[in-house]
């Protein structure tokens, strides 16, 4: 018996002698027989498992770990479970969008609620246009170094444009542009076309809506600001003002924040829109169609290798379903003459979006079905296959024997004191 392969690490000495009794390693039984099985390996010339029954353990822990990984994720104490999912709908999408923070405990997390949101005002920039000016004509403002003062959240910021002889206007706007963009204050400048052909005119527009972002401009030396009309508002910087719930609020922003900031809201347009918070119901029953498939292919893939694996792995799995036929009927889950899990797909979107709690109960309750099926599937996982192979059988059998052909001088001599590193 060859101790080699996937599964040569579950062949331990404690394994095999656990029926005998044997437990600790420091027992005399438990060191003659550690002696014994280095000889194991020469005298059995064949593997533990049959080149068969390694494709179908492979499998098994395969679909174990894929049946974990989809029961885990319907259960209720999981950090990506499925029902910790919020989602967040407006009524109104031309009135308001919003996102919903997920959960990761009963604790945390988008509350489930409704808001009844209605905007009277969404808060704006600060626009300022100046006048249209020929773009070849000789420039407007004076030749040299002209300063000015841009007031922004209370701050004197002092700019400074130096026109050349022979400028145009085009070049003496871009000139200012370049100036306000540079200095990062807050206000950003640019040079457009006019309504008419070949003018220009200068546009500036505070980078952050709100009234603490309006700015006044002005001159302090030379008349950059005064020529061109760049103090000239044509769109006054505004607070967004809205209702939430009764309550008024104003915001120097489009985003607002609920339930703590759990809930982001950006508002788009005046007039009312319902939002509701609630869990993710097209997550959630896209999980539950998961783990019935994944149910299903464990099922079928047990059925072809029942020559393999014990029958007791496939007994297990119907049990849990068995134990909670009444609940995955009440959701639009049965099981068919073949063992196999069916599903009514409207049923089942009627139990999500009708009846969230008996979902919960049903899956991801004590003894729901989610439960059972991540607490068996991790545990095989992660033990020994000797106790899932048919041939396991087989192996115990050849080594009780050796062991008791083999052991029994090697006893006579530990009792002696005289027992050598033979085997070793």
């Amino acid at each position: 018996m060859q101790i080699s392969g996937s599964y040569s690490n579950y062949l331990t000495i404690t394994n095999l002698l656990a029926p005998l009794g044997v437990k600790a390693s420091g027992d005399l039984v438990m060191q003659v027989f550690e002696s014994a099985v280095g000889n194991l390996q020469d005298k059995i010339d064949e593997q533990i498992f049959t080149e068969d029954s390694q494709v179908a353990l492979n499998q098994l822990y395969s679909d174990m770990s894929d049946l974990a990984a989809k029961a885990k994720k319907l259960t209720l104490d999981d950090y990506n479970s499925v029902f910790n999912d919020r989602t967040a709908s407006s009524s109104d999408v031309n009135v308001l969008t919003a996102a919903a923070t997920d959960a990761f405990s009963a604790s945390s997390g988008a509350t489930e609620a409704t808001y009844d949101i209605s905007v009277t005002q969404l808060a704006q920039t600060q626009e300022n246009t100046g006048l249209e000016l020929d773009k070849d004509a000789s420039s407007v403002v004076d030749i040299g170094t002209n300063t000015f003062n841009v007031n922004i959240k209370g701050q004197d910021h002092e700019l400074s444009v130096t026109i050349a002889e022979g400028d145009t206007n085009e070049e003496a706007l871009q000139k200012i542009a370049l100036s306000i963009n540079e200095a990062n204050i807050g206000v950003s400048a640019e040079v457009i076309d006019g309504s008419e052909d070949g003018t220009g005119k200068l546009t500036l527009t505070s980078n952050d809506t709100g009234e603490e972002n309006s700015f006044t401009i002005s001159d302090i030396s030379g008349n950059t600001i005064t020529a061109t009309s760049a103090d000239s508002v044509s769109n006054a910087a505004q607070n967004a003002e809205y209702n939430v719930d009764g309550i008024d609020n104003t915001s120097n922003s489009n985003t607002i924040y609920l339930d703590e900031g759990s809930v982001t809201v950006n508002l788009k347009g005046v007039g009312e829109s319902i939002l509701e918070v609630a869990p993710d119901e097209a997550k959630v029953e896209n999980a539950i169609t998961d783990l019935v498939s994944e149910l299903n292919s464990f099922i079928d893939h047990l059925g072809e290798n029942s020559d393999y694996i014990k029958d007791e792995v496939l007994s297990s799995v119907n049990s849990f379903i068995k134990d909670n036929k009444a609940g995955l009927e009440s959701i639009g889950i049965t099981q068919d003459e073949n063992g196999k899990l069916e599903i009514d797909d409207d049923q089942l979107s009627a139990a999500v979006s009708q009846n969230m709690d008996n979902i919960k109960d049903v899956l991801g309750g004590f003894d729901g079905l989610a439960v059972q099926v991540n607490s068996y599937a991790s545990r095989v996982s992660t033990d020994s296959p000797l106790n899932y192979a048919k041939e396991s059988e087989n192996i115990s059998i050849e080594f009780t024997d050796y062991i008791y052909g083999a052991s029994t001088a090697m006893l006579q001599q530990a009792l002696t004191g005289s027992l050598v590193n033979t085997f070793i």
